[in-house]
């Protein structure tokens, strides 16, 4: 295992869609994955409290595979993107569901928006990586979330709708990345419990590790 504290993460990159359980569960079909820019603010250490406000509701975990860039690329093919990779780590994609402040267009399919997953630390990540392997040794790992210790989320990345490759080259035909940005690739979705009331949450995905943060209402 490599550090990786999040002072040192450049942009933090994530990608929604990338598992096809994800999508069956919000009944939608995507070309390519949505992508957004995680803000600073969001971005915490294992081990550093996530801080839920009282406004916001049915918040939920998302355990992610997320890819550490080793070196400067920009409208990369998949090769160029594998190649490019460093290793991997994990991220919780925290999000709050509920109805606040209710969405700009209620009859779209994204259930959320992404603006519902950029609260000041709803992004806590393992602050060390695993050097990358072949291709083939990410392709069914475990992907699991406890919250409270209790089983939350059950999948596997044999469960991905794009290949690893394929993502990584998206984001970097959208934004250039740099050595120790990372891309989360998605996450399996359908959790069976909420982090409202919880006091903590463990993300783990095979091979990789885990990731544990408290949880506070704030």
């Amino acid at each position: 295992m490599t550090e990786l504290p999040s002072g040192e993460i450049g942009k933090f990159v994530a990608l929604g869609g990338g598992f096809q359980s994800h999508l069956d569960e919000k009944e939608r079909t995507y070309r390519w994955p949505d992508l957004w820019v995680v803000p600073d603010e969001a971005v915490i250490d294992g081990g550093e409290p996530i801080e839920i406000p009282d406004r916001v509701d049915d918040v939920k975990p998302g355990s992610e595979l997320t890819a550490v860039i080793g070196e400067d690329i920009y409208e990369a093919d998949k090769a160029e993107a594998w190649d490019a990779i460093k290793g991997f780590t994990i991220s919780n994609d925290v999000t709050a569901s509920g109805d606040w402040p209710g969405w700009s267009d209620p009859d779209h399919g994204m259930v959320t928006g992404v603006g519902y997953k950029l609260l000041p630390t709803f992004s806590p990540i393992l602050n060390e990586y695993v050097e990358k392997g072949d291709e083939a040794d990410y392709d069914d790992l475990a992907v699991e979330v406890h919250v409270d210790g209790e089983p939350t989320v059950s999948g596997s990345t044999a469960q991905m709708t794009f290949t690893i490759p394929e993502m990584v080259s998206f984001a970097s035909n959208v934004c250039k990345l740099h050595e120790n940005d990372v891309v989360a690739l998605g996450d399996p979705g359908n959790p069976t419990n909420f982090l409202d009331d919880a006091d903590s949450v463990t993300c783990e995905i095979e091979g990789i590790g885990k990731l544990t943060n408290p949880v506070e209402r704030v």
